[in-house]
C-alpha cells in the first residue's frame, strides 16, 4: 500500500555518492527540478560504504514523491525518513563554536599585537573562509567542519602576507622624511654604509638648517665615512646637488623633522620638490613605537611628500609590530628597511614579510596551543 506524505511540510532524502556533484544529480533525477539542496558533508563513518558524501535534499509537501509499492518497505521508508529529518535537525541546531571561537582568538590576538581592530575583524573573516575553503555549492551549508589549529594559524600567516608588500631597494636618489625624533639622521648614515658595503659611492646632502648643529652632525658623519657631503638650505640648492653628482653615486637627503605645525608652515617647497622629482625615491620614516592613532596621524600629515616606501625605526622599544603592518596595508605602500638601535649599521636590516606576519601570529599560536 502506498505511503501518502502529501500532507508533509517538506520531505527531506539524503543521497550518498562518491562526488557531491554525482549526489546532487541522483536526487534531481529522484526528486525533480524543484528539489532544494540543503547540506553537503563528508558522508559519517557508518555510511562510508554508501559513498565518499551525503548530499541532503528537501522538497515542497505539494510534489508528489514516489512512494514504495509494499506496505512493509513503505514504514521502513518513512521511518528511515523521519530519522534523516531528526538527524538534519540536529546537525543545523549545533552551534559553530569552535569555528567562530577560532575566529574570535585569531581577532582577539591581532588587536593584541596592535592591528586595527577593524583590520584584526576583516583579517579573522577571510581566514576563517579561507580555513573553510568554501566553494560556491558549499556556502549554503549552515556549519562547516572545525579547522584544525595549524590550518588556522597556515592561513593567518598567508592572509596578513598578502596585505602588504616588502621592498628593501634605495634608488640612486633616496630621500627620509618624518616627524622630529624619528631617527632619519642615524637611519641615513646607516644607508650610506650599506651603500659603501654594496661597492656604491655615496654622496651625503642635508636639507635640515632648522635644528641646532643638525649639519655639523650630517658633516661628522661623512668625514668618518669618508663621503662627500653638502648642506643644502633651498631647493634650487639642493637641485644642484644632487644633479652634480656622478650618475654611478647613491645620493641620500636629509630632511628636516617637521612637526605638524611646521609642515604647514614652511615644509611645502620642499614637499613640491621630492614630490615632483620621479627620480627621487622618497621614504617616509616612523617610529614602530609610536601608537598606532599617533602613527596614522603622522602619516597622513606625510602625505603632502607623496611617499613610495615606508621605513620604520625603534623596533626594539616595541614587541608589538600591528600598526606597522596596518600603515604598510592601509596606505598599500611598501616596506623598504627597519631600525631596532642606534647602532651603525648593525641595526638596520631590510624590511622582511616574515618578521611581521611571525609577530603578529605569534600571539595567534599562543592561544591556539592554550585553547587545545
Amino acid at each position: 500500500m502506498p505511503v501518502n506524505v502529501a500532507n508533509q511540510k517538506l520531505f527531506v532524502k539524503s543521497y550518498f555518492a562518491s562526488s557531491v556533484d554525482e549526489g546532487m544529480a541522483q536526487a534531481r533525477a529522484d526528486l525533480g527540478p524543484d528539489a532544494l539542496l540543503l547540506n553537503t558533508r563528508e558522508a559519517p563513518p557508518e555510511a562510508r560504504h554508501l559513498g565518499e558524501y551525503e548530499v541532503v535534499f528537501g522538497v515542497a509537501s505539494d510534489v508528489r514523491i514516489p512512494s514504495p509499492t509494499t506496505g512493509g518497505d513503505a514504514v521502513e521508508d518513512l521511518r528511515l525518513r523521519m530519522e534523516e529529518i531528526r538527524d538534519l535537525v540536529t546537525r543545523m541546531a549545533k552551534p559553530g563554536r569552535p569555528a567562530a571561537a577560532g575566529a574570535v582568538l585569531l581577532e582577539e590576538s591581532l588587536v593584541d599585537a596592535g592591528v586595527d581592530p577593524e583590520m584584526a575583524r576583516e583579517i579573522s573573516e577571510s581566514v576563517l573562509q579561507r580555513a573553510n575553503a568554501r566553494t560556491p555549492l558549499q556556502m549554503g551549508r549552515r556549519h562547516h567542519a572545525e579547522p584544525d589549529p595549524d590550518t588556522v594559524l597556515r592561513e593567518a600567516l598567508e592572509e596578513i602576507g598578502s596585505r602588504f608588500e616588502v621592498l628593501p631597494k634605495l634608488e640612486r636618489i633616496t630621500a627620509l622624511v618624518g616627524p622630529p625624533g624619528s631617527g632619519k639622521t642615524t637611519t641615513i648614515v646607516k644607508l650610506g654604509v650599506r651603500g659603501l658595503a654594496a661597492g656604491r659611492p655615496v654622496h651625503l646632502l642635508s636639507t635640515d638648517h632648522y635644528r641646532i648643529a643638525a649639519v655639523e652632525q650630517m658633516r661628522t658623519y661623512a668625514a668618518i665615512l669618508g663621503v662627500p657631503f653638502q648642506a643644502c638650505e633651498t631647493t634650487v640648492a639642493l637641485a644642484h646637488a644632487i644633479n652634480a653628482a656622478p650618475d654611478n653615486a647613491l645620493v641620500l637627503v636629509d630632511t628636516p623633522g617637521y612637526s605638524r605645525a611646521a609642515l604647514e608652515e614652511s615644509a611645502g617647497d620642499l614637499a613640491a620638490f621630492l614630490s615632483g622629482r620621479q627620480d627621487i625615491d622618497t621614504h617616509l620614516v616612523l617610529t614602530a613605537s609610536m601608537r598606532p592613532r599617533d602613527q596614522r596621524r603622522v602619516a597622513d600629515s606625510f602625505e603632502v611628500f607623496r611617499p613610495s616606501k615606508l621605513l620604520f625605526t625603534r623596533l626594539d622599544e616595541t614587541d608589538a609590530y600591528g600598526s606597522m603592518f596596518c600603515e604598510a596595508a592601509r596606505r598599500n605602500l611598501p616596506l623598504s628597511f627597519v631600525a631596532a638601535g642606534q647602532l651603525i649599521p648593525e641595526d638596520l636590516a631590510p624590511a622582511s614579510k616574515q618578521l611581521i606576519t611571525d609577530s603578529l601570529a605569534l600571539g595567534l599560536h599562543k592561544a591556539l596551543l592554550a585553547a587545545a
